[in-house]
């Protein structure tokens, strides 16, 4: 099954108005928001979508440790992960980003 752009476009701006508020007081939504993108990617039939949800979990793993290297760290592979299948986005989730 192929993943929803009206669901994806729900998902991305729920995550960037966390972005936008104060980040060190969205550790729960961030959450949250973690949790709703890997159930989401998880229902892709897309192994790239796969990659990325596990990257997500491996995140949600450590931000309740504050270890800022490490959330630096799977942050950068999950970007990477990312731009990977961004070639493919349509130009409306591209706008979003701007």
């Amino acid at each position: 099954m192929s993943i929803s752009q009206s669901a994806a476009a729900t998902h991305l701006g729920a995550s960037l108005d966390i972005l936008k508020g104060d980040i060190a007081n969205g550790k729960t939504p961030a959450i949250g928001n973690i949790n709703g993108w890997s159930q989401f990617l998880r229902t892709g039939d897309d192994p790239a979508y796969a990659t990325i949800a596990a990257d997500l979990q491996s995140l949600e793993g450590v931000i309740n440790t504050g270890d800022a290297a490490q959330i630096s760290s799977l942050l950068l592979t999950l970007a990477e992960h990312i731009n990977s299948v961004v070639d493919g986005a349509t130009p409306n989730f591209i706008d979003q980003l701007h």
